[in-house]
């Protein structure tokens, strides 16, 4: 299709001069207004008086309570055994000049460790996430989606209710530049540039690795979407065309449909990062033109990325909405635009945190259908996520017997495709199908090459 392979790139900087100058207009209002909000937040805030002499009490009462603990019998063998393993009076030796503590010493010493690693947990998320990501990478049982069927489904049914699904597919992230680009015989150094970065950031709400964001490539491949989108002729020119199945519109009608300008769509994302960056920046003229009540970005943990990799966790609690990511933040122009959509237009309801260790594909496919289907007044869904989530969906919910690049390829970096959804119960039995003749590729598409299956 010519609208999916358009050469945009001469686009891309009238687009960035009228979409600067359209939130120019709108940013003292916009910025003044969430500056409000965080001052009555957080204008509250006390500061505690000091209890020293509460703490010195306290720390006689701790010393007190330990030195018989260590006095106890069963407690003291217990802790006589530990220090005579020959690692333990190593380490008593290079650090205090003794092979062998006191029961009391010793006590003090684990207390303190175990204090110290329990601290590290409270005040440093990441070490929670990092135990998280090394029990989810071997425990995971993530891979497993719904089973494909090809029974029909009789699209006349009552019963049978369609929706027009757009996916937009994230651009490159940070976690591509560093393990799947360039030589591999450079990826030794390009692991320590990165693990490097990454201790910088041990205090911050921010990662490279974990929910890992947009690289440089990917916040352009972000641009040249949107100079696409901006750059299509006006669709849904006849009345009632927004309301057609995928399968009988044209590419500049669904582009209408995306931008805002035709029909009733809701826009939705995974709760990682590079996809609700690729969402904010290429809908960014669509969001200009609304409001949170009318137009916002719903976070959905069921669209989180199908794989064990630790890129594929959120660094985002239940609940609530992500920062937006330091490099982004410092995007020239664009940066200061970027935040104010991370704090004002995206809705966490959906977002239940982490998908865990016993939840499968098939049931968070499942959880973003029925989602989908509880809207009301509503012609299409748009949604930013992932390549193997994407895939993944297709070859669940397409025929079994029926061949398609959808089933077998990734949608390419900053990809659209458009599709409609079937779903209907018949003989007792929830049947959800996509036509594999409704599936229409906007931009971009799908990778030339599918990966070979292991014999």
């Amino acid at each position: 299709m010519d609208g999916a392979h358009l050469n945009v790139s001469h686009y891309v900087d009238v687009v960035k001069e009228q979409l600067l100058s359209a939130w120019a207009v709108a940013k003292p209002t916009a910025l003044a207004a969430s500056d409000a909000a965080f001052t009555a937040a957080t204008g509250a805030a006390d500061f505690l008086e000091p209890m020293s002499a509460k703490v010195m009490v306290a720390q006689a009462q701790l010393h007190d309570y330990v030195v018989r603990l260590s006095a106890v019998p069963a407690v003291q063998e217990v802790l006589e055994s530990i220090s005579e393993v020959g690692v333990v009076q190593d380490v008593a030796h290079a650090t205090l000049g003794q092979r062998k503590l006191a029961p009391e010493s010793l006590l003090w010493v684990l207390l303190l460790v175990i204090g110290f690693a329990l601290l590290t947990f409270l005040i440093v998320p990441k070490a929670k996430l990092a135990v998280w990501g090394f029990f989810y990478f071997f425990l995971a049982r993530d891979k497993k989606p719904c089973k494909p069927t090809d029974m029909k489904i009789d699209k006349s049914s009552p019963n049978c209710k369609r929706m027009k699904i757009v996916f937009i597919r994230h651009g490159e992230s940070q976690w591509n530049s560093v393990f799947n680009k360039g030589w591999k015989i450079f990826l030794p150094i390009r692991l320590v540039r990165a693990l490097i970065k990454e201790a910088s950031m041990v205090f911050q709400r921010d990662s490279l690795f974990y929910d890992s964001p947009l690289n440089a490539q990917g916040i352009q491949q972000g641009w040249d979407l949107l100079a696409f989108l901006a750059s299509q002729p006006p669709g849904c020119r006849e009345l009632g065309t927004c309301h057609k199945p995928v399968e009988q519109l044209q590419v500049e009608d669904i582009v209408s449909i995306i931008m805002g300008d035709a029909g009733e769509s809701v826009v939705a994302s995974s709760i990682l990062r590079r996809a609700i960056s690729t969402v904010l920046l290429a809908l960014s003229p669509r969001l200009l033109k609304s409001t949170f009540a009318k137009d916002r970005v719903h976070l959905m943990t069921s669209l989180q990325e199908i794989s064990r990799n630790v890129d594929t966790l959120s660094i985002t609690r239940s609940r609530t909405t992500p920062k937006v990511p330091v490099d982004e933040a410092r995007m020239k122009n664009m940066g200061d635009l970027m935040s104010h959509w991370y704090k004002t237009r995206l809705d966490s309801r959906q977002n239940s945190g982490n998908k865990t260790l016993g939840t499968k594909a098939d049931k968070r496919q499942r959880q973003f259908v029925k989602w989908v289907f509880e809207q009301r007044d509503v012609d299409c869904i748009i949604v930013g996520g992932h390549s193997l989530w994407f895939r993944e969906f297709f070859k669940s919910f397409m025929p079994k017997s029926s061949v398609h690049t959808a089933k077998t390829a990734k949608m390419v970096n900053c990809g659209v495709v458009a599709f409609d959804l079937y779903r209907t119960v018949q003989h007792g039995t929830e049947v959800i199908r996509i036509p594999p003749e409704s599936i229409k590729e906007i931009y971009g598409g799908f990778e030339g090459k599918a990966k070979k299956k292991k014999g």
